[in-house]
């Protein structure tokens, strides 16, 4: 190796040092990091018996129990992979030889949950996305468990199921799918339905929704549309759940049904384009490819979306693509959103992008400042009386608000279109740069700190 060769770290330039110079390093930094002494600690015991390697995964789940420490939001990801560490070395190590063990610890762990959450801000969610692992890991483990009582475990899940304060063990159901069975799966049914009835009788609605809910992973473990579709009809929920249901009865080769149940759905104004795209899939489905395109050239008539022009266009014979583009260039000239029309101009015609901008520019709010900026680069040095009217109503937007952290945006912008200037021969009605510049002075004059970057800027208009 030559002396100014970086030294790069890999497995086997480490495997290099030989075993004891390893040893020596890893015990020399686990009395430094609480993290190493864990893993290895954890990796120490899985080489002994079952037993030593339960013991010690026991009591590290009752460390994690007993602490008092809060973790902040800075320090909640070291206590998410301390308990992460636990849980991967009760799948790695303890699962594939001792199941009935590793579904006592984990059935353990996933009960942490107050334990945790009490006691850290999980604003990640990372400390939960371990416990929801957890749940699944627990119910493989039980899966493994050759001589389990389906029945007596039904009950086991039942009460994970309903103590789900902290809202990671609400997978628990499916989780479970194959580790129950049919039978167990009856016997939870059961168990939810008595306690659905127990809380309507008692007149505790607030806790009917997630036993319906744990109805509807039944159903789903089943492969029952019908019994999914039940469980949200006696939650109230079937509207709502319409592209759910959809989905599983796509899934079930029914979807004529499907598209009924979409064709009478009467749904809310802002979910409207969620069904139109699920009719469109659903007539392509059943091979009404001529109504899909209906649907999708009113979806694009209705919103200007790109996105859905390029998926009607897909559908179409190469050779009329120009006119459809033709005819989407005139729609969205009279489209009476300037932006979504803008926003589809740049991509089809910039002619027309820029006659847009030029006719009604008044109409377009600058605080929306990510699509007219991506507009006024596209504008450029092909119409830049254009692209400097997008500059200055972003600009105008950001002084008008007074909001100085935003100052060095409008700068910049005003600078983008002080470039463009000399390339505009005709202004066309819209005041030129002189009478522009003295109108943003005149108007802003006591912002000092606008003015500060302004002329570091290079942008001396105070002193013209």
């Amino acid at each position: 190796m030559a002396d100014n060769e970086e030294i790069e770290i890999t497995v086997e330039a480490a495997e290099g040092l030989g075993a004891r110079r390893l040893a020596e390093i890893l015990v020399e930094h686990a009395y430094q990091d609480p993290g190493l002494h864990q893993a290895l600690r954890l990796a120490l015991a899985s080489r002994g018996s079952g037993d030593r390697l339960a013991q010690a995964l026991s009591e590290e789940i009752q460390r994690i129990k007993s602490d008092r420490r809060f973790y902040g939001y800075r320090e909640s990801s070291s206590l998410a992979a301390d308990l992460d560490r636990i849980r991967e070395a009760i799948v790695r190590d303890l699962l594939p030889e001792r199941p009935s063990a590793a579904a006592e610890l984990l059935g353990r762990f996933i009960r942490l949950d107050a334990a945790v959450f009490d006691r850290s801000d999980d604003s990640d969610g990372l400390i939960g996305d371990v416990l929801k692992q957890a749940v699944d890991d627990l119910g493989a483990a039980w899966a493994a468990v050759p001589d389990r009582d389906r029945v007596q475990l039904a009950h086991e899940v039942f009460a994970i199921f309903i103590k789900d304060n902290y809202g990671v063990h609400g997978g628990v159901v499916t989780a479970f799918k194959e580790a129950l069975g049919s039978g167990g799966l009856d016997e939870l049914e059961r168990l939810i339905r008595d306690d659905l009835e127990r809380c309507r009788t008692q007149d505790e609605e607030t806790r009917t929704w997630p036993l319906t809910r744990g109805l509807q992973q039944i159903a789903d473990a089943r492969g029952d549309v019908d019994g999914f579709i039940a469980a949200h009809r006696l939650a109230g929920t079937e509207s709502l759940a319409l592209k759910d249901i959809c989905e599983r009865l796509i899934e079930a080769g029914r979807a004529a049904e499907a598209l009924a149940r979409v064709e009478q759905a009467d749904v809310p104004a802002h979910r409207q384009w969620e069904i139109d795209d699920l009719r469109v899939r659903l007539l392509d489905l059943l091979g009404r490819h001529e109504d899909a395109q209906a649907v999708r050239w009113r979806m694009f008539t209705g919103s200007l979306s790109e996105h859905i022009l390029r998926a009607y266009l897909a559908h179409l014979p190469e050779g009329e693509h120009d006119g459809v583009r033709s005819a989407a260039v005139t729609l969205a000239r009279q489209h009476r959103e300037p932006h979504a029309a803008l926003n589809l101009l740049i991509g089809l015609d910039l002619d027309a992008a820029s006659d847009l901008v030029l006719t009604r520019i008044g109409e377009l709010n600058g605080d929306l400042y990510s699509g007219l900026r991506s507009a006024a680069q596209a504008l450029g040095t092909a119409h830049p009386l254009a692209a400097v009217l997008l500059y200055r109503s972003m600009a105008d937007a950001v002084l008008a608000r007074a909001q100085s952290t935003q100052y060095e945006h409008a700068v910049r912008d005003l600078a983008a279109g002080e470039r463009l200037v000399p390339g505009v021969d005709d202004w066309l009605g819209h005041p030129p740069q002189d009478a522009y510049r003295e109108q943003v002075v005149a108007s802003h004059r006591q912002k000092r700190a606008f003015w500060d970057r302004m002329k570091t800027a290079g942008l001396n208009w105070k002193g013209r």
